[in-house]
């Protein structure tokens, strides 16, 4: 069974088996101490009792008068029933009969005056000691009474015994506790592993379900029915993924609305850090700057989209901690006029952690803006021209002019014709209104074009014969399309006016188509005056002219060709010019066949 050091299971057992080696340890060394003491202290008492009884045989006179013959005899013979060492001492400390030592070496012995137990018996009282023998060359246990006589002490008997056999026997009693230890550590260590499994085996799954958990899989849960601290874990860890789960749930949802709301957002969105480090950006603008999300992530801004003009109010934002906003005209990396406004995200402590950039593309609405204000200035230019004309025609009349005859009338007829331009000029603009209202309904049917444009150019006859314009309608006879034919033919009738106005005396106008995959492409090309290169991207433009002197003088109210091209956008296609001033122009519109 293999063990990991830092597993629980490991610091359980290991836990028990410290628990029995502590416990049964400091058991067996009291146990040994105590069995110690007890047999010191029973061989104490029988070499006492063994003491008194040797004293009862000893006569008195025999330790006065130092028979040392008697006393010999004497220790001897009780030694060899007590196999005990027996000492007579008398007052001086002299030793007078020693049982293993003869009557000539007692000659030799020293004084025991110095020995603590001597020293005790003589002062009355029972004196011990255990000390090493160097006669005998083991440890020896002595043990002595005082011989008194008259209750004076005239001397001591000493008995000994080798601690050898009390050493002994405790070995013996120690190799037993000591292999009870080792079967109880053995116990400790078998016990401590099965209970540790039953602990372990619900931990295990604790600890896989977490490991479940962590990883986001909530559908399964940890089974344990005790009703002990395991089980109300289990319980508790249970119930916790049940609530994760919920809040994963809708924190997902959350997320998948924010992240629907960001990336479908048409102002660009950059989420920045506080070191100005790019943490996410939304679709908008990915097209806006063509970057990609990826490669932008965790780079600084500037190494991203290369403008200091908002890296500038990114640092001032964050500076600050206010919100700042500025309009700024951009002609890198992308050309446009961009609201910028920059908000600072805090963290719960107050701390800046970030800023929010939204850039907000206003080149449309600015260049409407200007449209606007074009449109509301040459509206007004137009309308102008031919009120005070016909104001100052008025007011020569009424000065007196109209009773001249002459005069009058050549003053009507200017005045008419600028009631017609007006008149013109105001149905184009209801008309350009109502088409990019895209309000009205087309009324589609299929459409022979080739006869529609005779049909346009028998009302040009005068035109083209004053001015001797020839013109050829090349069209297939067999070419139809799907198209409002009111609208259709006001598209001709434009490019054909444009074309014979705009046109040199004996000059020629020709029609002609060209297949397109789906579509058909229409072609009205003339030799007239051309457009200069320069003029040309604006032609379709509302009251845009080239020459707005000549085109005021034919009559035109500077709108037809911008009718033109919403009218064909309407029918899903599109227009264009080529030319080239002094040769002539060529006007084509596409339409689906």
């Amino acid at each position: 069974m293999i063990f990991k050091k830092q597993s629980f299971k490991f610091k359980l057992i290991f836990s028990y088996f410290l628990v029995v080696l502590f416990s049964f340890g400091l058991v067996a060394f009291f146990l040994d101490k105590k069995l110690e003491e007890n047999s010191l202290q029973d061989l104490k008492s029988s070499l006492i009792n063994q003491a008194n009884l040797i004293e009862t045989q000893i006569s008195t006179e025999a330790i006065q008068n130092e028979s040392l013959l008697y006393l010999s005899e004497l220790v001897k013979n009780f030694s060899q029933k007590n196999n005990a060492r027996l000492t007579i001492i008398g007052l001086s400390g002299k030793v007078l009969a020693d049982s293993e030592k003869s009557q000539t070496d007692l000659q030799g012995m020293e004084n025991h005056a110095s020995r603590p137990e001597f020293k005790q018996a003589l002062v009355g009282s029972t004196g011990e000691s255990i000390r090493y023998s160097s006669t005998l060359r083991i440890d020896m246990l002595y043990v002595a009474i005082p011989l008194r006589y008259k209750k004076a002490v005239i001397g001591a008997i000493r008995v000994a015994l080798p601690l050898e056999n009390v050493r002994r026997n405790l070995l013996v009693i120690r190799k037993a506790v000591t292999l009870g230890f080792l079967f109880a550590l053995g116990l400790a260590f078998v016990f401590g592993s099965m209970l540790a499994g039953t602990i372990i085996k619900p931990v295990n799954k604790i600890i896989h379900a977490s490991r479940r958990f962590s990883l986001g899989d909530f559908s399964r849960k940890i089974l344990h029915d005790s009703q002990d601290e395991i089980g109300e874990l289990a319980r508790t860890l249970n119930k916790m993924a049940e609530d994760i789960e919920e809040k994963v749930r809708e924190i997902t949802i959350q997320s998948q609305q924010l992240t629907a709301v960001f990336n479908s957002m048409i102002e660009g969105v950059v989420v920045l850090d506080k070191e100005s480090r790019i943490v996410s950006i939304n679709s908008a603008i990915e097209k806006i700057f063509a970057i990609k999300k990826k490669e932008a992530q965790g780079k600084l801004f500037l190494e991203v989209i290369r403008n200091s003009d908002i890296a500038e109010e990114i640092s001032r934002a964050l500076k600050k901690g206010e919100s700042v906003s500025r309009e700024l005209i951009l002609s890198w990396p992308v050309q446009g006029v961009f609201q910028v406004n920059v908000a600072p995200i805090y963290e719960k402590q107050g701390m800046i952690n970030g800023s929010l950039l939204v850039l907000h593309d206003i080149t449309e609405i600015r260049k409407l803006e200007t449209m606007r204000r074009d449109f509301v200035a040459n509206v007004s230019h137009e309308l102008k021209t031919p009120l005070t004309s016909i104001k100052g025609f008025v007011e020569t009349l009424l000065e007196g002019a109209l009773n001249d005859k002459e005069n009058s009338l050549h003053f009507l007829e200017i005045v008419h014709e600028h009631t017609n331009r007006l008149d013109n000029l105001i149905n184009d603009l209801l008309e350009l209104s109502r088409i990019e209202s895209r309000e009205i309904e087309l009324d589609s049917q299929e459409i022979k074009l080739r006869d529609l444009f005779n049909k346009v150019i028998l009302g040009f006859t005068s035109q083209l014969n004053k001015k001797n314009i020839k013109i050829e309608n090349n069209l297939q006879s067999g070419l139809m399309i799907l198209a409002d034919k009111d609208k259709i033919e006001q598209v001709i009738t434009n490019l054909l006016a444009n074309a014979i106005k705009f046109n040199r005396d004996n000059g020629f106008v020709k029609i002609y188509s060209q297949d397109l995959t789906g579509k058909t492409k229409v072609i009205v090309e003339d030799s007239g005056i051309g457009i200069p290169t320069k003029d040309l991207p604006r032609i379709f433009e509302r009251f845009y002219r080239v020459d707005k002197a000549r085109s005021r003088e034919l009559g035109g109210t500077g709108l037809g060709l911008s009718i033109v091209k919403h009218i064909i956008e309407l029918h899903k296609g599109s227009v264009g010019v080529e030319s080239v001033e002094g040769l002539g122009s060529k006007f084509w519109f596409n339409l689906p066949i």
